[in-house]
């Protein structure tokens, strides 16, 4: 869809630039490319970052986007300041940090991002419970999705990833390989267990930003398009709980899902353990508050593994 043309004159100036906070609403709306995006990103709402836009354009004495009906594009002069607000905001995150380093004792609130799985069947039920009662000034926020957050603009402070931290402001480990099996509902175990890998029902996780694993042992052995796809891995094992088919997961669900069992067989691939990584900002990694819950998680994570 077209965009509306740019007027030919520019508002004029009416004020300074003196509230570096509108540097956060330009960005988010360059980043997301709409006002609705860009409000999601900053948990606001839609009408506070146009008029924070609007706000900002009239200080600059410039147009910083060309409205559409469903997005934005920079003009040329937004274009020409997105690096150095990305700067201002660098700026603005590493001195939130350095205030960070001299905080002192376990109290605040801490950020973790992870999966909806790991929050439900090992943080919530095996790492707060002692957590929280050791630490009674400590808040967590969980911040559960399949999409990986961005720790360097501070998204959270800590984050359980199935990938290996980038080299950078980044610091982390492995602290898990948890083995996989094919996971099937013990009611459908007889049934299934006598058909051939191609004829099962594969039931299996999808992602729109990157291609599990399990796409590559279907492929190996021949199995046909999966009779049911789910971008989230709970509804995944839901789907098997309710008998509808099989799929690749990890053995540590057989211990909250007793009605999983393992389906095995000589056909069948043997699946490389699911590796979990946990990452924080390396300005965070001693500050009191984030190595209590970093330390809490490496421990728990290792153990459940060892069981």
């Amino acid at each position: 869809m077209a965009l509306k043309s740019t007027p030919t004159s520019s508002p004029a100036p009416t004020a300074t630039l003196d509230d570096w906070a509108d540097v956060r609403f330009f960005l988010a709306a360059a980043r997301e490319a709409s006002f609705s995006g860009a409000a999601r990103a900053l948990g606001t709402d839609q009408s506070t970052v146009s008029r924070r836009i609007a706000a900002l354009e009239a200080a600059l004495g410039h147009r910083l986007f060309e409205r559409g009906a469903r997005t934005l594009a920079c003009t040329a002069f937004g274009a020409q300041l997105v690096e150095p607000a990305r700067a201002v905001e660098r700026a603005v995150l590493a001195l939130a940090d350095a205030a960070h380093a001299s905080e002192q004792g376990v109290r605040g609130r801490v950020r973790i991002a992870l999966t909806e799985g790991l929050a439900q069947h090992v943080v919530v039920p095996f790492v707060l419970p002692a957590l929280l009662q050791r630490f009674p000034e400590l808040a967590i926020e969980l911040l559960t999705s399949d999409q990986a957050v961005d720790l360097g603009r501070h998204e959270a402070d800590l984050a359980l990833r199935f990938f290996r931290t980038p080299k950078g402001p980044l610091v982390g480990q492995r602290v898990a390989r948890l083995p996989v099996a094919l996971l099937v509902a013990r009611t459908q175990l007889r049934r299934f267990a006598a058909l051939p890998p191609r004829e099962l029902p594969w039931i299996r996780y999808v992602h729109p930003a990157f291609e599990p694993p399990e796409a590559r042992w279907l492929e190996a052995i021949g199995a046909p398009r999966a009779r049911l796809e789910c971008t989230s891995v709970e509804t995944q094992l839901a789907a098997v709980r309710a008998g509808l088919g099989v799929a690749f997961a990890s053995r540590a669900f057989l211990r909250v899902m007793p009605e999983l069992a393992v389906l095995e067989g000589e056909a069948l691939p043997t699946p490389p353990p699911l590796e979990i990584f946990l990452a924080t900002r390396a300005t965070l990694r001693k500050v009191p508050r984030v190595a209590a819950v970093y330390e809490a998680l490496v421990a728990r994570l290792r153990a459940l593994a060892a069981e």
